[in-house]
């Protein structure tokens, strides 16, 4: 969703100060949608990978689906790598993936920029 990825790269940049930093959303908003971001451009990078969605090497899947079941979400990223899950190792990685968890661990996993990443739930 294109306004959620914008609004968490508002944050994002605003809590990074590696990054141009915004004092309004609209000031953000216009360098977002005139390619201005350190990153380049979110619809081109889209526009990019939708050539490749069809092949059979390439897995699409979205934040809803994987918010709305996160335990079919592993199976089908297992399943689509190959890797056989017995059902305790999927609570596990369910568990382990959910949003309180990584956020609960993010300064053993990312230091101080897990505050960065981990902002909300």
């Amino acid at each position: 969703n294109p306004k959620d990825v914008a609004t968490s790269f508002y944050h994002f940049c605003n809590g990074l100060a590696t990054l141009p930093s915004y004092e309004t959303w609209d000031e953000f908003f216009t360098d977002f949608m005139t390619k201005k971001m350190a990153w380049g451009c979110y619809l081109e990078y889209l526009s990019e990978w939708n050539k490749y969605a069809d092949k059979e090497n390439i897995m699409t899947i979205t934040y809803e689906e994987v918010k709305e079941n996160p335990a079919l979400s592993v199976k089908n990223i297992a399943t689509f790598f190959g890797i056989p899950l017995t059902e305790e190792q999927l609570q596990l990685v369910v568990e382990r993936s959910s949003f309180q968890s990584m956020k609960k661990n993010s300064d053993k996993t990312h230091g101080s920029f897990g505050n960065i990443l981990f902002r909300k739930g």
